[in-house]
């Protein structure tokens, strides 16, 4: 066995070695790769174990082997194991006679040999010969080979059913017998040309079909050469024309027919090709242009174009001719006389019979007059700020202006695009119902609408023509929110002017309101009682427990006022710990005797605050009207010198104001005499407070602050003298001193640094406070834009609209206007919308309790806000602290003001902070 399968083993081709039993003894490795066996799983076995389906047939043939000694040759197709792949193998048998020394016998030694991929060669070969046995009689063209000398050697068959000429016939030269008489020559001609030259033959005439008629073909050839580059063969074919030869005659006549009807046309008629060149243009082109009939054709007809609007027309011409669609273009044509033309140019696509594209047809007209007229209603309508369009009576847009195209870019606005398809949500809308009355009514309509879909405000103006309607609107957004933000600010301003922010009872401003109304409606003989009100003991309070603590001390204070007086009564906070209330229908002193009396003892009682009992205490000041005085400002000034006294004499209790009690008013009056003349003698001075940016640490500005020293009452406090002066009138010949000295020192200071001074109401109501500004910048040289005046918010509250008037004449000399002690009660924030002033001054009243106070961060981050939403700066006064700043600079204040930086120093003093690096006390450690 092992020789058997050494044996089969040297041979390449698949084999096997079986006994007469039809057992497989050897099997080569090919053998095994083909039939996808194993060894082990086939020696021994036999055919029909192996193959039960083709066993006895294999068996058969076996035996005839052994039987007759003769080989056996044959084909069969056998599949793999796994049945995937089918193979044709040719098997061949023989018998194997062994050598006695290797125990003799017979073998049967069979050779499968693959032939498959021959076999696959010879059927595709067929196959090939079959597809181009097809392709000759199923081909319209007639193809045909010729000898290097030009006689014919063979002709496909359609030869004969066009012709009606055997093949037979058409051999050599009997081919020249069907062409036409008037054609033969040429073509022999052509013909020898291309034999002698080896060019390629490419000719058409007319052929004389079976029926006798004539159609024209287009015959052509080419030799095939051998590798000396001798001819072999000529290859050629022959192609019915004839419908194209009708076609290009009818063309031609069509053509010709086109051309007269183009030339006596009115507009500049031409047609161009599939590659965009010119092919026609009518007389009126060459009379306009002056160009000859040849010139235009091509891409002669640009050089006419003016050069700016060159490449813009070919790319539009490009543009529709690569989309196949309509083409449009206006642009200048440069005439004979060497003028500048304006034409429209419209071209319509042309197809042939099979839908195939074959260029343009067009024609231009002379649009220049009313370019011209376009061009001035476009200048007219493009230099308004409103967005302008103009719509037919069928809703479709005739014009659209550039603000317009600007502003409803996201709604694609076309020439010709219909308004509902525009903007659909719009349907049966406010615009729709005002168009439609606009064209009912034949009358203009304005109104104001959110656009649905697009989200703005407009104001619209829409006037009714003879072709429809003209549409003017702008753009109103930004004005309803302003007016709706500031209507929400008006409100919260104004509320905030008349009540305090900590305990939300009314403030000084809505008192001296109140009480104004009631002493000029009272006509009873009953009296009006003011009562004020000062807490005793509640600096201790914030001292010891915090200002948190003080904040809901007064809070808790103003409940228990509100709760012992009568509803037509007013309980108000002046400010700090004071109070007061105005006590209507008091019928005699005792009255209000009373109500004192419980406001003591009921303020006596303790305050549970954070499980603290807090034991305070009130005093109480009584001035009646109309028995101690008649004027709000005199009447209340009554009830604070009997508060004077009550606190003189002990506090924790109440005093009605009695005739003695006004020696303060004495003071006051020798105060007024005092006044005369002292800035003649020179009693006055000036300091500076620095006004400090609260992120970099950099002084901004210096506020001038006046300062009065008597030679016998010594220095006397701003808050005694300064009201005086404005009562008196003096303030105006003061105001316009400190205008001069203050502007005077701030020209020695660097260009960076402002200057800010006071206004008295007092100043309004004199005639030449804007002159008295003027004056003083004209004097001493100072940019007017480093002058800042602030003025302070009751100037706002009396004679506004004339005080109105003269802020805005300050303003246009250039300086800037600042609102000083804000939201002290002296102010109508109402009025804040009517002038736009450059900055708020945040009063030192909301800035003390901070950071601890919760209430104060609420105020700060307040008015921070309503600032914001106005576009106006802010400032804070009484900045003691760090913290504070800290606090104030994270809620959106740019400047501080106050005991951190810097206490009103002398202009010498102030100089020298200046040139300190600029930065005095910094607020971060940055």
């Amino acid at each position: 066995m092992e020789l058997l399968q050494a044996v089969v083993d040297a041979l390449p081709d698949p084999t096997v070695i079986k006994d007469r039993e039809h057992r497989w003894l050897a099997i080569n490795e090919p053998l095994l790769k083909m039939l996808g066996y194993p060894l082990k799983a086939i020696v021994g076995r036999t055919d029909l174990e192996m193959f039960p389906s083709q066993g006895e047939r294999h068996h058969a043939s076996d035996d005839d082997v052994f039987r007759t000694g003769q080989p056996a040759d044959y084909e069969r197709v056998v599949t793999s194991r796994n049945g995937q792949i089918s193979r044709s193998l040719l098997t061949r048998k023989r018998l194997l006679h062994l050598p006695e020394s290797y125990g003799g016998g017979e073998m049967l030694i069979a050779t499968f040999v693959d032939v498959t991929p021959r076999r696959r060669a010879e059927a595709k070969l067929q196959e090939a010969e079959e597809h181009h046995r097809h392709a000759l009689m199923l081909n319209p063209q007639i193809p045909w080979t010729a000898d290097p000398g030009g006689k014919l050697l063979e002709v496909g068959p359609v030869w004969e059913m066009w012709v009606g000429m055997s093949l037979e016939e058409a051999m050599g030269g009997g081919w020249a017998q069907a062409v036409h008489p008037d054609d033969l020559a040429p073509l022999i001609e052509a013909w020898n040309g291309a034999l002698a030259s080896g060019r390629i033959l490419d000719s058409e005439y007319r052929l004389r079909m079976a029926g006798g008629e004539y159609r024209w073909v287009r015959a052509w050839a080419a030799p095939r050469r051998d590798e000396s580059g001798a001819i072999m063969l000529w290859y050629g074919a022959v192609e019915d024309i004839n419908d194209r030869k009708l076609a290009e005659a009818a063309l031609v006549a069509s053509e010709r027919e086109f051309s007269e009807v183009a030339n006596a046309a009115p507009a500049m008629i031409w047609t161009n090709n599939a590659a965009g060149e010119a092919t026609f243009v009518s007389r009126l082109w060459c009379e306009t242009t002056g160009q000859d009939p040849d010139e235009p054709l091509g891409q002669g007809w640009l050089e006419r174009i003016h050069p700016d609007d060159r490449a813009q027309v070919k790319a539009a011409a490009e543009e529709a001719r690569a989309a196949r669609r309509t083409y449009k273009a206006e642009y200048r044509v440069r005439t004979r006389s060497g003028d500048w033309i304006w034409v429209m140019d419209v071209g319509e696509p042309r197809h042939g019979p099979g839908g195939e594209f074959l260029g343009y047809v067009g024609s231009m007209l002379d649009v220049t007059e009313r370019r011209q007229a376009a061009a001035k209603l476009d200048q007219i309508l493009e230099s308004t700020t409103d967005c302008v369009v103009l719509i037919d009576r069928h809703y479709r847009l005739t014009y659209i202006n550039g603000n317009a195209h600007r502003k409803l870019k996201d709604r694609s606005l076309v020439i010709g695009g219909r308004i509902r398809d525009i903007f659909p949500e719009e349907a049966g809308g406010i615009f729709a119902q005002q168009f439609a009355e606009a064209f009912a009514q034949q009358t203009p309509v304005m109104f104001e609408a959110r656009l649905a879909g697009v989200d703005d405000w407009f104001e619209v103006h829409a006037f009714p023509t003879e072709d429809g309607l003209s549409v003017f609107f702008r753009d109103i957004s930004a004005r309803r929110t302003a007016e709706q933000e500031r209507a929400i600010a008006q409100e919260k301003m104004i509320h905030m002017a008349r009540h305090d922010a900590l305990t939300e009872l009314p403030n000084r401003v809505l008192f001296r309101e109140r009480l104004e109304r009631v002493l000029a409606d009272n006509r009873s003989p009953n009296q009006t009682a003011v009562l004020y009100i000062d807490l005793d003991g509640f600096k201790d309070v914030n001292d010891t427990a915090g200002h948190g603590a003080g904040d809901v001390l007064l809070r808790l204070v103003a409940q228990r006022l509100q709760r012992g007086v009568r509803s037509g009564d007013t309980v108000t906070r002046l400010g700090g710990d004071e109070f007061a209330i105005i006590q209507t229908q008091v019928r005699q002193g005792a009255d209000a005797a009373d109500l004192a009396d419980r406001i003591v003892r009921d303020l006596a009682e303790p305050f549970e605050i954070e499980g603290r009992n807090i034991v305070i205490g009130a005093s109480v000041g009584i001035a009646l009207a109309p028995a101690d005085a008649s004027d709000p400002e005199e009447l209340l000034r009554a009830a604070d010198t009997a508060l004077y006294r009550a606190k003189a004499e002990g506090k924790g209790a109440f005093r009605l104001f009695e005739p003695g009690m006004d020696e303060q008013l004495k003071h006051r009056q020798a105060l007024k005499l005092a006044l005369h003349g002292a800035l003649k003698r020179d009693e006055f001075s000036i300091l500076y407070q620095p006004m400090v940016d609260l992120s970099s640490g950099r002084i901004r500005a210096f506020e001038a602050l006046l300062r009065w020293r008597h030679p016998e009452l010594g220095a006397v406090c701003p808050t005694e003298f300064i009201p005086l002066a404005e009562e008196t009138g003096l303030i105006v010949g003061i105001g316009a001193w400190i205008l001069r000295e203050a502007c005077r020192a701030a020209s020695r200071w660097p260009d960076d640094i402002c200057l800010s001074v006071n206004l008295s109401p007092a100043q309004f109501r004199s005639a030449g406070l804007v002159s008295t500004v003027r004056a003083a910048l004209t004097e001493t040289q100072l940019p007017t834009d480093r002058l800042q005046l602030e003025i302070t918010e009751s100037v706002l509250l009396r004679e506004n609209r004339a005080n109105l008037q003269i802020l805005t004449e300050l303003r246009r000399l250039g300086v800037k206007i600042a609102l000083d002690d804000f939201g002290t009660g002296y102010s109508s924030l109402g009025y804040l919308h009517q002038f736009p002033f450059d900055k708020i001054k945040l009063d030192r009243s909301f800035v003390q309790n901070l950071p601890g106070s919760r209430e104060g961060h609420a105020i700060v981050t307040a008015v921070a806000a309503m600032a914001q939403g106005l576009g106006i700066s802010l400032t804070a006064e009484g900045v003691e602290t760090s913290a504070q700043a800290a606090l104030l600079r994270e809620r959106g204040y740019s400047e501080g003001q106050g005991y951190l930086f810097s206490e009103p120093v002398s202009e010498g003093q102030a100089r020298r902070l200046i040139g300190h690096a600029m930065t005095v006390y910094p607020v971060s450690p940055a």
